[in-house]
């Protein structure tokens, strides 16, 4: 007796249908599983037989192969469960039926179905694949549901599953979730005091999508201010949602509280992350922090102390927006395009800049930790801005500044600037100005003979290297974005150039 069935199987976060063809044969009893299954799949034989016999049926007592097609891709995954205990129970199914539904879940011991890993981008995959009806477990029908035009059927276990693809007991479909709330802040750029010239920059960064480092002393507000970046960044769009959603669930980081990402993430990894940890990879491939942080900003506090082995590793992820993991002749893709922002101390101990106290650091540790700061990698980030102390007054309210930005202003001239972005790079390959290469530059940044006359000085008298040249334009191009500016002008370049301390700068 031969049945098919419809799954799906994961490469990164993306998948492939795969068919599970279980027959069952006359003599000695087996169970053998083909088709490049991972060790997960191979060990489905010992959940898969208790959870038939405590659901009530009758395990076969004969020869049983499952094939996984295509045999050619590897596959791995417990949601292989319930498809492999399907075909093993003696069912008459509706073939044509059975294989226009997917099924995907882990089965217990007593046959429940438990949450799976990568529900959503499993989903998704099946119905670009044109399968829009999907039994899987009730623990991942909320997190599938934002998925607008698929029929999703939550079961609790075998029993109700088997009796589903048979048309005995058909499981009522879940309602789709149509409403999206994005989550509240409980921060704001108006709890910042002072630091009004480091606000205007990283408002810069999110119109254009600019990398920003933050460099000051201890205490000045670099993190304060980067962890209210993501406040200001225009909403999650319905694609953007799936994306990160899709990222989490092949993570296991979606849980029964928070099943859906309806918000731009922020991550902050410490410095002592391991290159996995931060890049993504492992035997089984899994995102690693660049990518949870996909559409959102990755923050990178203390950038002086990461290993700079792990720094270089992400050199290429930012540049191309995503990370490449070949493994088992397969090349396995997770996506990362961030808003970079980094915070560093000018020295290690963090008082070079500072007027009122002594930096301790001799001439070999301050060469040793600036070599890291003014390096290839944060060469690739757009914008370096100097931070300097804050006033007592400042701080005790006794000044008052003579503007205060907070959020709300911000995102509101955040979504204007890149509304101006999008009209101008509609049919091209660009989705903003961080994301122009040289050739995007030359088309969309031009400048008149002035400005070339003051970026020909900068290059020689401020060092900057070719990348820099051009990533000082980039941000010229925003902060006239900004200024809603069809044209860059001397003022739109100066203030570009405030925002890229040269490697002679760090000393002083």
């Amino acid at each position: 007796m031969l049945t098919r069935i419809m799954t799906a199987s994961l490469n990164g976060v993306h998948g492939y249908p795969v068919t599970v063809e279980v027959d069952i044969h006359r003599g000695m009893p087996g169970f053998t599983i083909v088709g490049l299954a991972g060790t997960t799949i191979k060990e489905a034989c010992g959940r898969v037989k208790p959870a038939i016999v405590n659901s009530g049926y009758v395990y076969p007592n004969e020869r049983i192969t499952v094939n996984l097609a295509p045999a050619g891709r590897h596959k791995e995954g417990s949601h292989f469960d319930l498809p492999m205990a399907l075909g093993l129970v003696a069912g008459g199914y509706d073939q044509e039926c059975l294989m226009s539904t997917a099924y995907m879940g882990e089965l217990s011991l007593d046959g429940s179905l438990g949450r799976i890993r990568g529900a959503l981008p499993l989903a998704m995959c099946m119905r670009n694949a044109g399968i829009k009806k999907i039994v899987l477990p009730a623990g991942n029908a909320e997190e599938v549901s934002v998925l607008e035009d698929i029929s999703i059927f939550p079961a609790h276990n075998l029993r109700q599953a088997v009796e589903h693809a048979e048309g005995k007991n058909r499981i009522p479909i879940y309602n789709v979730k149509k409403i999206y709330s994005c989550g509240v802040w409980h921060v704001d750029f108006s709890q910042v005091a002072g630091q009004e010239t480091a606000k205007r920059a990283v408002m810069a960064g999110a119109a254009g999508n600019h990398g920003v480092l933050l460099l000051g002393g201890p205490g000045c507000g670099k993190t304060m201010i980067a962890e209210r970046i993501p406040t200001i960044l225009p909403d999650l769009s319905y694609e953007e949602m799936l994306e990160i959603t899709a990222v989490y669930s092949v993570a296991g980081l979606l849980n029964e509280k928070q099943q859906i990402i309806d918000r731009r993430p922020f991550r902050s990894p410490h410095h002592t992350v391991s290159m996995s940890g931060l890049i993504g990879g492992g035997n089984r491939p899994r995102p690693g922090e660049i990518s949870l942080a996909h559409r959102g900003v990755l923050f990178l506090d203390e950038l002086g102390e990461f290993e700079a082995r792990t720094i270089d590793a992400m050199r290429q992820p930012v540049e191309d927006g995503c990370v490449k993991i070949n493994r088992n002749f397969e090349e396995i893709t997770f996506p990362s395009e961030v808003m970079l922002v980094a915070a560093a101390n000018p020295c290690k101990c963090g008082y070079l800049w500072d007027e009122k106290k002594i930096c301790r650091c001799s001439s070999r540790e301050i060469d040793s930790y600036q070599r890291k700061l003014a390096g290839p990698f944060s060469d690739r980030i757009d914008m370096h801005i100097r931070m300097l102390p804050v006033s007592h007054e400042l701080i005790s309210g006794a000044e008052k500044p003579a503007a205060v930005m907070c959020s709300a202003e911000m995102k509101e001239r955040v979504e204007s600037a890149r509304a101006i972005q999008k009209r101008r790079y509609s049919g091209s390959a660009y989705r903003d100005n961080g994301s122009l290469d040289s050739g995007g530059v030359e088309i969309f940044c031009r400048l008149d003979d002035e400005c070339r006359h003051i970026m020909a000085a900068a290059y020689e008298k401020f060092a900057l290297s070719m990348r820099a040249y051009t990533k000082v334009i980039k941000t010229a191009r925003t902060i006239a974005d900004l200024e809603s500016s069809e044209n860059i002008t001397v003022e739109h370049v100066a203030e570009a150039l405030s925002y890229r301390i040269s490697d002679w700068d760090y000393r002083k």
